[in-house]
């Protein structure tokens, strides 16, 4: 933008030519998102004018306009913070039509005329962008109503004129609000009563979704039933997943659980269930309405967990079923794991992506027992072919079964104990599944190399050994979890002073990588854990394993 067209923005009272000027900044700008050529004082200019002409009624025609250019120069961190002041907070605020939702001291939320939809929704994009990228606008947000006005037009949502376009960008601006400032988080949580207005218009969403009823095929008895799901259109997932991701800032830190915070978690469960067995437009969708789902569980104390899988009513409206339960939103979970899992193939995404899944499906195993025993026969079903190692192949085992070796220490440990409770904390059955190799590091961690069992469990559901297995059994080699080949004996011909010659060759080269650091030699101490030993010859005098 020009001097022209900047003293033209500044001065001029014809409103075609301002029209002209803005329409031109917008068509060049409309994919820019960093000005470098534009200096702060020319970007500082043309913010008040558009800020002024903003405030004159009589441009009011392309208000819109105006709001899109301030859209656009807000995507630039760049000396934004030095553009806002508090009148331009406020004018925002006004646009977006938020301070007809503030309380009145009657307790009356009144519906007045809102600004025409174009505008609200440029005044709202414009606060998202200024919130995100200027902690001086947050600060100044802040000092408003704006959590107020916010959690107010929830409050009735469904009268919100254009609500779907509102609610969604409401939502958007609501969490980041929440995310960079623990004031408004806490005032949206205490004050506010925010997760229980949350809770109510997620519930709404699911009774405006559309009822569908989807053929599914039962694997176990060969033959396909009809399931009644919800059905959410774009804009409602859209608006669902922003609403998940508020209340996750809202409880993600929450420390305490009173009988009010009890009373909202026993409300938001059977929501969150539904919205895990709600149907999308596309499989994309559908993810991301389950990794929102996700991500949010792992806030939720673990007692709540049982409540995800309710108990089967007369009509039995469930694809999955276990134990008298509904366990169609725990098979959403394990299919959000599978499509995580094979997403996230590069270890630089394998923590963003894969750790709140995870994180999930441990606390799931550890809170109710009749998930345990599901995700068992889900992701350890009895063993039959054991020619190939664990960590080969595409089945959820051996995806699984990958990570036990990644560089990624969190996702190991949190796999690692995953499968190590579905196994009852049994080391030879873990062993058993994933081979010695893979388990050793965690094995190691809780001083259980030298066998024995971490915690007790029922022993109603006993390994069932199929005759497959039974047969390949002696033949397996429990370091790599599977059957090898016959080798030749390398001893085979050798004389006794030959092979006592090759073994003081393989002691002399132990000695010589311990003494130049390549490796550190260890055994396993009567605690369980590897000690390290001095010399090689220490291994002779290895301790007296622990009985498992």
């Amino acid at each position: 933008m020009n001097e022209e067209d900047i003293e033209i923005l500044s001065t001029s009272q014809v409103l075609d030519d301002v029209e002209k000027v803005v329409q031109q900044f917008i068509r060049n700008n409309e994919e820019i998102f960093k000005f470098p050529i534009m200096t702060k004082n020319t970007k500082l200019l043309v913010w008040t004018a558009l800020f002024q002409l903003l405030q004159r009624k009589d441009f009011e025609p392309i208000h819109h306009l105006c709001l899109s250019a301030v859209r656009i120069l807000s995507r630039d961190k760049c000396d934004l913070d030095k553009l806002f002041c508090e009148k331009w907070i406020y004018t925002l605020v006004e646009k977006a039509g938020l301070y007809e939702y503030v309380e009145l001291e009657s307790g009356s939320l009144p519906l007045a005329d809102m600004p025409r939809k174009e505008i609200t929704l440029e005044a709202l994009k414009c606060l998202c962008n200024s919130a995100f990228n200027s902690e001086e606008a947050r600060n100044l947000c802040a000092n408003t109503s704006i959590a107020q006005a916010l959690i107010g037009r929830l409050r009735v949502y469904k009268d919100v004129p254009f609500k779907d376009e509102i609610m969604l960008y409401d939502m958007k601006l609501l969490f980041i609000l929440t995310a960079f400032r623990p004031d408004i988080k806490r005032k949206v949580y205490c004050e506010l009563h925010g997760m229980d207005y949350l809770i109510s218009c997620l519930n709404e969403l699911l009774k405006e979704a559309t009822p569908m009823t989807d053929d599914k095929f039962d694997s176990e008895k060969g033959d396909s039933k009809k399931v009644h799901c919800t059905f959410l259109q774009d804009n409602q997932q859209a608006i669902v997943c922003e609403i998940l991701k508020v209340q996750f800032n809202l409880i993600v830190s929450s420390e305490s659980l009173n009988e009010s915070d009890e009373a909202m978690y026993m409300k938001l469960m059977p929501i969150l269930s539904s919205l895990l067995c709600a149907a999308t437009t596309n499989e994309t969708k559908l993810m991301e309405l389950r990794s929102n789902v996700g991500n949010l569980l792992t806030s939720v104390p673990l007692k709540f967990y049982e409540d995800l899988t309710p108990i089967l009513g007369k009509d039995k409206n469930c694809q999955y079923e276990y134990d008298g339960k509904n366990m169609d939103a725990l098979q959403s979970l394990v299919e959000l794991l599978k499509y995580r899992l094979s997403v996230s193939t590069t270890t630089e995404r394998q923590f963003d992506e894969l750790s709140p899944i995870i994180s999930v499906m441990l606390k799931s195993v550890r809170a109710c027992r009749a998930h345990r025993k599901y995700l068992r026969q889900v992701v350890l079903p009895p063993l039959r072919d054991v020619s190939s190692p664990p960590e080969k192949g595409d089945t959820l085992r051996n995806m699984l079964c990958r990570l036990l070796t990644t560089p990624v220490t969190n996702i190991r440990d949190l796999v690692a104990e995953f499968i190590f409770i579905l196994c009852k904390e049994k080391v030879g059955r873990m062993v058993k599944y994933t081979g010695f190799g893979n388990a050793a590091g965690h094995l190691a961690q809780k001083g259980l190399l030298g066998g024995g069992r971490g915690a007790d469990y029922s022993s109603s559901s006993d390994d069932s050994d199929t005759d497959e297995y039974r047969d390949a059994e002696p033949h397996i080699d429990p370091v790599v979890g599977c059957t090898r080949p016959p080798r030749p004996n390398p001893f085979e011909g050798m004389s006794d002073e030959q092979k006592e010659h090759e073994a003081m060759k393989l002691v002399d080269l132990f000695d010589k990588m311990v003494s130049s650091g390549v490796v550190k030699p260890a055994r396993v101490g009567p605690d369980g854990r590897p000690q390290p030993v001095e010399h090689v010859l220490q291994l002779r005098d290895a301790p007296t394993r622990p009985q498992s």
